[in-house]
């Protein structure tokens, strides 16, 4: 069976400040991905996002989640669709192309579903749908299996609680009230569980969000399905869409479907999909494919935001291939009739190593901070069980090192501990602050405002 390759398009924890600020300086497509976004979001009532993107000083998430919540969705959504075109257009030619929860409408598109403007439109409607949910729900990131997880609704009396993606073998997305996850949390705590809550408003992937399901396909109206150009595989649904769906209606539903990524990955590997590319920023889905398949092959372009035309030259070499007509050269078994929706997504969980959009720290830290470093380096080599010296100032913790999400933003809790820091000081998300030198810089910051 020949390798093949996948695309992977990520959901709404993908974003990371000053993403694609270098790969448009020699990649025209980004800039002509935003103008027809921004073209198009005015057109719906919503505000461009290139100035967002690329004007002044990069902007942190939770800089943008105090915008209209367009504003950061159609920021990641377009730069999935812009990191897809630049590598197509330069003879990328994966085989399958999956989308991870919000992920998938940026996979339609790419897949030539709908169009780009018609893109802008499904997010808009999907954020318009979902504003009455917000601050009614919420989702947390755990480190434990499916079984494990499953298991806490019961453990804690909250029926509420319910598994809404599985993204890893031992990273599970529980979504439900606020204060039950709060419950999580602390349970998590007790069991020295890492554990992350996701920097969304609401409950995705929660059966009550049923309501929402009919509103986001009646705001959907004015969208028109195409023909699919290329193999899109929804990790909600369980299998490849037809042109014989309803994509709208299946986008929908994705808001209240669980997202199982797990059991996505290990059946395309079983099949020979190897290769396995990150269309946006961070490294969210290859991580949780390496966590799930070890030894196959990852590249996440807009890893490192100094490197992105290296990222992007490596992805182009480990997907090109002869052209041809993508669905007919898919062989995967295509059901004639949609089967029943069977899985949870790979929503918001924290990525990884990304460029930073911290305060820097204020005059008069700076003689603490080789102190401050040396205490951080400790205290990582103990948590971690590593050697010191790998834990160098600017070895970058989850791209070079292997520390995932929900065990830096454990590690930040440790460190707010530890140093007396302010309440909330722990609370910055750990994409923000990819080295040890990052962590010392926010520990001198917060230190100095207390």
């Amino acid at each position: 069976m020949s390798e093949r390759s996948v695309f992977l398009f990520p959901g709404l924890g993908a974003y990371s400040p000053g993403a694609l600020r270098r790969a448009r300086r020699s990649h025209p497509q980004v800039d002509a991905t935003f103008q027809e976004i921004d073209a198009a979001a005015v057109l719906a009532g919503a505000p461009p996002v290139s100035t967002t993107l690329f004007d002044g000083e990069p902007r942190s998430i939770r800089q943008l989640l105090a915008e209209p919540a367009e504003v950061l969705q159609l920021a990641i959504f377009g730069i999935s669709v812009a990191v897809h075109r630049v590598l197509t257009e330069r003879g990328a030619r994966p085989h399958l192309l999956v989308g991870h929860s919000f992920g998938e409408m940026a996979a339609l598109v790419a897949a030539g579903a709908f169009s780009l403007a018609d893109g802008v439109t499904l997010v808009c409607a999907r954020a318009a749908a979902l504003r009455p949910w917000e601050g009614r729900g919420a989702m947390t990131a755990v480190g434990m299996d499916q079984e494990s997880a499953g298991h806490v609704p019961g453990v804690l009396d909250e029926p509420e609680l319910v598994v809404a993606c599985l993204n890893a073998p031992r990273q599970t997305v529980l979504a439900g009230p606020p204060t039950a996850l709060d419950r999580v949390e602390r349970l998590a705590e007790v069991l020295d569980v890492p554990h992350a809550r996701l920097h969304l408003p609401y409950a995705s992937h929660h059966p009550t969000m049923r309501p929402a399901v009919a509103d986001f396909v009646a705001r959907m109206a004015d969208a028109r399905q195409l023909p699919l150009q290329a193999a899109v595989h929804s990790p909600v649904h369980g299998r490849r869409y037809t042109d014989d769906d309803d994509l709208k209606q299946a986008l929908a539903e994705c808001l209240v479907l669980p997202v199982r990524f797990t059991d996505t990955v290990r059946s395309l590997h079983s099949r020979g999909y190897t290769t396995y590319v990150e269309s946006g920023a961070l490294n969210t889905l290859t991580r949780c494919v390496e966590h799930t398949v070890p030894g196959v092959r990852t590249t996440a372009p807009l890893l490192d935001p100094e490197e992105e035309d290296a990222g992007l030259r490596a992805a182009l070499t480990s997907v090109a291939r002869p052209r041809a007509t993508p669905i007919q050269a898919e062989e995967e078994p295509v059901p004639s009739h949609p089967a029943p929706a069977r899985e949870p997504e790979p929503t918001d969980v924290r990525p990884a190593a990304a460029p930073p959009g911290l305060v820097p720290p204020p005059v008069g830290a700076a003689p603490d901070r080789e102190h401050l470093v040396v205490e951080l380096r400790a205290l990582y080599a103990e948590t971690l069980e590593y050697p010191p010296e790998l834990l160098t100032e600017d070895a970058l913790l989850e791209a070079e090192l292997g520390v995932d999400s929900l065990k830096q933003t454990s590690l930040l809790g440790r460190v707010a501990d530890r140093f007396g820091l302010p309440a909330g000081a722990a609370e910055l998300p750990v994409w923000e602050l990819p080295t040890l030198r990052h962590v010392a810089d926010h520990v001198a910051a917060a230190k100095a405002r207390r």
